[in-house]
């Protein structure tokens, strides 16, 4: 290779380099560094620039909850309704959006003044309100829905005594510092809505049936807990995900056993009771100082008819006193489902160490399979896996008849969704 051809490459290769911490791949937004340049420009000729801060992730649950390819294409979805907002001219051509840096769920919007009519604040309220209202329309089924904004905002003054650089990065730390304040306000109350409905019992139990896909005799019914939501929560997922982030998770859990065991006593021929458990429920001494088990007694059940259900995403972070606290629970009669197959986290190994006697496909795999040759071969793959560690298969999600057709001739025994759904569950 001669010398100029030497030099294009090596020269290419920082640019790309240079490229790729200025520009986030993901989003096709710049970083801060990529634009405090224009947004110098634009303080200058101003005085004056707000900064919003919205940060997607909070304390990374949601990631942890997704995992982290499908809360890319959230991080991705989000920044295309930034995009969308520029398109209805809730943000003009001379605002600038950013991430504060490559690859990250934190956004930056430095808004340019001169709307006639509206002061700074007000655009801002206007975009925060804008964006919350892009994703509450986000489809059904989207997870953008369940994001929690954190934002906050500053406003970057200009100074001749300050250097215009510094000054925009003081006032994003600012803007930063807001959210996070915000944030642990917002988190306060909710803790405090959360003992609320623990110290109150405020939860009832609905019962899902899981039916034998040949000829709808029931296998049993997942029980999910309902609560009156107080103002602090819009979602039951984001209940339950906020509170496996606190130390009331046990007790929480606690009362939507207990709550679920009394309301299986209403059920005609329950069959088995699958129970919902974190991670943290799965070790809490309750299953083993015979608790658990009076309270079953009292309802006419035993460890035999439960099934605790865990899902993929906890089975692969289990570590060994988890392993040890699922193997106890086998031993004394209690049988574990691993939910949520098919999202994408769980290895053969995982599952052989566990030993499910159940394995849930996921909701993702089911829906429209009579459609897709591709969903009919990954779930024949699932089904053979499921075989070689000698569990038995409920397919999720199954609304139409097509699926369970289709679902049938897979070899898939038990199947769960809104088609078996009968008044009163």
């Amino acid at each position: 290779m001669n010398d100029p051809e030497a030099d294009y490459y090596r020269l290419r290769t920082e640019w790309l380099r240079f490229k790729s911490h200025l520009f986030d791949s993901l989003t096709s937004l710049p970083s801060l560094p990529g634009v405090i340049e224009d947004v110098r420009k634009l303080l200058e000729a101003q005085r004056g620039v707000e900064v919003v801060y919205v940060n997607l992730g909070r304390s990374g649950w949601h990631e942890k909850e997704l995992g982290w390819a499908a809360y890319d294409r959230v991080v991705k979805d989000f920044a295309g309704a930034l995009k969308l907002l520029r398109e209805k001219g809730v943000l003009t051509p001379h605002d600038i959006v950013c991430l504060n840096t490559v690859r990250s769920d934190r956004f930056l919007v430095f808004l340019a003044g001169g709307e006639a009519g509206l002061s700074a604040a007000a655009r801002r309220d206007r975009l925060m309100q804008s964006i919350r209202g892009l994703i509450a329309a986000a489809p059904a089924g989207s997870a953008l829905r369940s994001v929690r904004l954190a934002a906050g905002h500053a406003r970057v003054g200009e100074h001749p005594m300050t250097r215009s650089e510094r000054a925009i990065q003081h006032a994003v730390a600012e803007s930063i510092l807001i959210s996070l304040a915000e944030r642990e306000g917002i988190d306060a109350a909710r803790h405090e809505d959360l003992s609320r409905i623990i110290q109150g019992a405020g939860i009832r139990s609905v019962f899902h049936p899981i039916l034998r896909l040949a000829d709808g005799a029931v296998l049993g019914h997942e029980a999910l807990s309902r609560v009156s939501m107080p103002n602090g929560f819009d979602s039951v997922e984001g209940l339950f995900a906020f509170a496996e982030s606190t130390d009331l998770i046990v007790d929480f859990e606690r009362v939507c056993r207990a709550t679920a065991i009394r309301s299986a006593l209403t059920r005609p021929h329950p069959g088995l009771l699958f129970l919902n458990a974190s991670a943290r429920a799965v070790l809490d001494p309750e299953w083993f100082s015979g608790e658990t088990e009076a309270q079953l007694h009292s309802a006419g059940l035993r460890p035999q008819d439960i099934v605790v259900e865990i899902t993929e995403r906890v089975a692969v972070g289990h570590h060994d006193g988890f392993e040890q606290a699922l193997r106890s629970l086998k031993e004394r009669g209690y049988r574990v489902a691993v939910d949520d197959m098919g999202a994408g986290h769980a290895s053969l190994q995982t599952l052989a160490s566990i030993e499910p006697d159940f394995l849930k496909f996921d909701t993702s795999l089911v829906r429209d399979i009579d459609k897709s040759s591709i969903k009919r071969s990954l779930l024949e793959s699932l089904r053979i896996l499921a075989d070689k560690i000698r569990a038995r298969v409920i397919a999720e999600g199954v609304e139409r008849e097509g699926e369970r057709a289709t679902l049938l001739a897979l070899g898939i025994e038990f199947g769960q969704g809104f088609l078996f759904h009968t008044e009163g569950h």
